[in-house]
């Protein structure tokens, strides 16, 4: 990566900042800008589409497919939409359809409330406080129902009547003389009383509901209208609002360089990072266009980090989503990538050890890639789920799952034919699969202390520190071996005994390569006696192979979810065959469903332990030995329009 300065004269900026774009090759860099001056009409613009296009996409439940249109289209068609009049015009609709679900809700919650009252045949308008007499209306806890009786029957100058009753308690009118009012009231308040208060109510309440109904009914079609024209507009304008914000989006990128860009009277400068194999390419475009334009390398600030910019073969690249999940790697840092791909697969394909679940993931990955309308980012991942099922096939196949069906209890040519080519049974041979795992392990780890040792290396100040690294690589990579074969022997002995008693050495001789090389080669390298001490004994040294141990362990995940997934998977289809049995004739309508619903959805459910458990084993066993993460991904300044599909 490199960091490059552009001079422009002010005349060419505008035009020049287009062309960055169409290259797609120069992240540019801030600085110290702050706020931006250019822009804010597009800015408010954007806000309007973005609000706009949100809503327009709730309406729907199916997103309309992105435009697919030449840049010259896409100009024309800014150039006569009207973003003014329609924008308005959503906001309008939108504003209404609000305000007729609020009043359509105060009618509801209005019948709800009255509901209980209406077989009451007084007019709301006469329930009030006369001169002697007064009346209420509310409702009483089921609970407190035999208090409030007892403690009416006790007042002669107080009588109530229930209107109607429900689960929750009864709906009453009392009427009373006004002389007992502070009593009445204090009385039921200890009943939890609540009084109706019916608002501009006035005619008895069976009416006053008809009435209410046939408001509620009016505002609903007027909601169902408006919704379709509504939803009418969405599909016919969501992928142009898209298209626009987008198109926008770019535009106010563009036009935010020049507050960016440092500035003379007749000149703009701007400055970025570039890939170092683009940098002859953007300065010939640019010089060869352009008569003022100045394109060179300049030199990095001391506090300058460099964004990190992956660069990986297709098939590599795929992976690169783990990478990234964990992070860009530092300044100085290997790309994990090259060393994450043989081993995510492999572990993917164990986890499952089913082939036929591997071709479904392998026909939605594949199937999405030939017929799915992704982006790049996309396109990485369905590459990553295709060559997962592909390894999940291959694994599956030779561990003889398919689908969870008994292959040995099938004398069919087809069954013959898989049976061939199988070379291991996962549950005949779980502690064979065991070892497996742990040695998949072992050879992971060892790895990792490898591209260790080559990290520090290359990172070392000094000679005797070189030496260091490649030293204690190698003590940390005779003990990993040993460890894996210490613990494999305690599985399959008779396989090992030969050779555990050679290994075992190496844990001895490199716990105790690792104490020394650290302390007597750190300190003679200046790493300091206290950082040398900790170097050979605690974490990282002779504590930390305690570690090691529990780390190759951890690889027994592999194991536990390669055995599940062939059990559960024949449990579907047991549960099937018992099911034609019981049933004749329908039986075997719902025995097919629950084949291809059961199967579609373990295979979804064990596809997440597959890619959690290995992403798991990179990021704690295996990236813990040497990656360090921090680095920024590299974002060139490109003409990426959101929301459209550009077609030559």
């Amino acid at each position: 990566m490199k960091k490059v300065g552009l001079v422009v004269h002010r005349s060419d900026f505008n035009d020049l900042t287009e062309n960055l774009a169409d290259l797609g090759m120069i992240q540019i860099s801030r600085g110290d800008s702050g706020s931006f001056e250019s822009g804010k009409d597009i800015e408010t613009l954007l806000a309007r589409l973005s609000k706009n296009i949100s809503f327009l996409d709730k309406l729907l439940k199916d997103t309309p497919d992105e435009l697919k249109i030449t840049t010259r289209e896409l100009v024309d068609l800014v150039q006569s939409f009207d973003s003014e009049k329609i924008l308005s015009r959503i906001e309008d609709d939108r504003s209404r359809l609000e305000r007729l679900k609020t009043q359509s809700n105060s009618y509801s919650q209005k019948i709800i409330d009255l509901k209980p009252y209406k077989n009451l045949a007084i007019p709301l308008s006469e329930i009030n406080k006369g001169k002697h007499i007064a009346l209420k209306l509310g409702f009483v806890p089921g609970t407190l129902i035999e208090k409030f009786s007892q403690s009416l029957e006790s007042d002669d100058l107080v009588e109530y009547s229930t209107v109607s009753k429900d689960a929750n308690g009864i709906y009453v009118l009392i009427i009373y003389h006004n002389s007992t009012e502070e009593s009445l009231d204090n009385l039921l308040a200890d009943c939890n009383f609540s009084q109706f208060h019916f608002g501009g109510f006035q005619d008895i309440p069976s009416l006053e509901l008809e009435q209410l109904s046939n408001q509620l009914q009016e505002k609903k079609e007027l909601i169902r209208d408006l919704s379709k024209k509504l939803e009418s507009d969405a599909i016919e304008l969501l992928p142009k609002l898209k298209a626009l914000r987008g198109y926008y989006k770019l535009k106010l990128s563009e036009s935010r360089l020049a507050d960016i860009a440092e500035k003379t009277e007749e000149t703009l400068f701007l400055n970025g990072w570039i890939k170092s194999s683009d940098m002859d390419n953007l300065r010939n475009s640019l010089e060869n266009k352009y008569d003022a334009v100045l394109v060179d390398e300049i030199a990095e600030e001391e506090s300058e980090i460099p964004p990190v910019a992956l660069s990986n073969p297709p098939v590599i690249e795929a992976f690169e989503i783990i990478t990234d999940l964990y992070g860009r790697p530092r300044r100085g840092m290997v790309d994990p990538t090259p060393f994450i791909a043989p081993f995510f697969p492999l572990f993917f394909g164990l986890c499952l050890t089913d082939a036929g679940y591997g071709l479904l993931i392998s026909l939605i990955g594949g199937g999405l890639l030939l017929f799915g309308n992704l982006g790049k980012g996309a396109q990485k991942f369905m590459r990553f789920v295709l060559y997962s099922g592909i390894a999940t096939i291959i694994l599956g196949a030779l561990a003889g799952g398919w689908f969870g069906i008994d292959l040995e209890a099938s004398n069919s040519a087809l069954a013959n034919i898989l049976l061939s080519v199988k070379i291991f049974d996962p549950l005949k041979d779980a502690i064979l699969f065991f070892a497996v795992s742990i040695f998949l392990g072992t050879i992971q780890v060892s790895l990792g202390y490898v591209i260790s040792g080559f990290i520090q290396y290359r990172e070392s100040s000094n000679f005797v520190l070189r030496i260091r690294a490649i030293l204690l690589a190698a003590s940390w990579i005779a003990v990993t071996i040993g460890a894996g074969f210490f613990i494999a022997n305690y599985l399959i002995p008779e396989q090992l005994e030969t050779i555990v008693p050679v290994t075992t050495q190496f844990i001895k001789y490199g716990a105790l390569g690792i104490v020394l090389f650290s302390i007597v080669l750190g300190i003679a390298g200046k790493r300091g006696v206290g950082a040398s001490l900790s170097d050979g004994l605690a974490f990282d040294g002779l504590y930390g192979i305690v570690s090691l141990f529990g780390d190759l362990l951890s690889y027994a995940r592999i194991l536990a979810l390669g055995l599940s997934t062939g059990v559960i998977a024949g449990v579907i289809n047991i549960i099937a065959k018992q099911i034609m049995s019981m049933i004749p004739g329908l039986g075997i309508v719902i025995a097919g469903l629950l084949v291809l619903i059961g199967h579609v959805v373990y295979t979804a459910i064990s596809a997440l332990g597959a890619f959690v458990h290995p992403a798991r084993l990179h990021f704690v066993e295996y990236f813990t030995k040497f990656y360090e993460a921090g680095g920024e991904p590299f974002e060139p300044f490109e003409k990426k329009i959101e929301g459209v599909e550009l077609v030559d």
